[in-house]
């Protein structure tokens, strides 16, 4: 299968693979490379490139602020976690954008924050997306649960879907900074 992607991507899973479900950006990714003909990364930090350099995936624990500086060479970027929020359905794929917000948690940084520092530092942001599923275990453990499980599958096949799209008229327009 082809790996092209237009337009240039970066997809981040993040979540810990040790905690059962809140390692499922992990496994989205996973069976999405394995889709596109691609390795996963395997460790936090570690990334991989479509051969063409169109597709980057990366693997990490959790958002950091030092991400901004990557964002300006890709038109798009593709958050890709777990959620336990009982507000939100239990597979979720939407557009995000730059929105400076105030967490109780000083080491936590939201999708929203990281676009903003993005288009603070360097006047524009790629659009944004975020594809998250529901999580219902998050004890010590790297297998998943079956609820989970399944909503994996669902992910992978939307994210796939979503990458080989060659026009994508509902992608959100990057973010310019006025």
């Amino acid at each position: 299968m082809s790996t092209s992607v237009n337009p240039k991507t970066l997809v981040i899973a993040y979540g810990n693979r040790d905690r059962q479900d809140d390692g499922a950006g992990w496994h989205i990714l996973a069976q999405a490379a394995s889709q596109l003909g691609l390795q996963a990364p395997e460790l936090p930090g570690e990334w991989i490139e479509s051969e063409e350099g169109s597709l980057r995936l990366l693997y990490l624990y959790q958002l950091l602020p030092e991400l901004a500086e990557n964002f300006i060479d890709y038109a798009q970027v593709i958050f890709v976690d777990t959620h336990n929020s009982p507000e939100l359905p239990k597979l979720v794929f939407e557009p995000v954008s730059p929105a400076w917000e105030h967490s109780a948690f000083t080491h936590h940084l939201s999708i929203g924050e990281l676009l903003a520092i993005t288009q603070t530092l360097y006047g524009c942001c790629p659009a944004a997306w975020l594809l998250s599923v529901c999580g219902y275990a998050f004890e010590f453990s790297q297998t998943l649960s079956p609820q989970t499980a399944a909503l994996v599958n669902q992910a992978a096949a939307l994210l796939c879907s979503h990458l080989h799209q060659e026009s994508s008229p509902d992608l959100p327009k990057a973010h310019q900074k006025e």
